[in-house]
């Protein structure tokens, strides 16, 4: 008799513990999808900035800004912008490799951290995403250019790195825009 009022309970606990397996599981899955929506971009479904986390395994940091967004903006409206904004993001996902992290860092702003690229590489990278950019000026009909700075992560952090390449892309803007700059000390 006991025997099987002891079976009855284990059998019962077994149903509990398997009920609350199947609750974590569907919780992880949720918190999985959660994750990464917390990582992308709504709009161009690129990486956003929490999506970055271990820029040591990155060599380079090539910084873009779409040369007189606003004024894109403010001529064509907004649902227009976005739509440029989604192009550039295609583009910068065609261009680069999956070992990249290609990121919205803002507004109109896009990071892409590059693995196994030093600073001429990285160069070349970002010059064929400027002549690519540029190609959309006769798929909208009015001129999309980009202005990039590069600079490599070799040593420093990524804020310092950032910085750089910060620095770098407002040398291209100085000098006329829809250009790439690679940061240096001379700058």
């Amino acid at each position: 008799m006991k025997k099987i009022y002891y079976d009855k309970k284990l059998a019962e606990k077994d149903k509990i513990i398997d009920m609350y397996k199947s609750e974590l599981e569907l919780l992880k899955k949720e918190l999985d999808y959660y994750k990464k929506i917390s990582c992308t971009d709504s709009l161009t479904k690129l990486n956003n900035r929490r999506a970055i986390k271990n820029v040591d395994e990155y060599d380079s940091i090539v910084l873009g800004d779409i040369d007189y967004f606003k004024k894109i903006n403010d001529k064509y409206g907004h649902d227009l912008g976005d739509k440029v904004l989604i192009e550039i993001s295609d583009i910068l996902k065609k261009y680069t490799r999956n070992t990249d992290l290609v990121c919205r860092w803002g507004g109109e702003e896009f990071v892409i951290f590059l693995k196994n690229c030093d600073d001429e590489m990285a160069y070349d990278k970002a010059l064929t995403l400027k002549n690519a950019v540029s190609k959309l000026s006769d798929k909208f009909g009015f001129t999309i250019t980009m202005s990039f700075g590069v600079s490599n992560l070799l040593g420093k952090t990524m804020q310092n790195a950032l910085k750089e390449a910060d620095e770098a892309m407002y040398k291209s803007k100085e000098n006329g825009r829809n250009r790439v700059t690679v940061y240096s000390l001379n700058l």
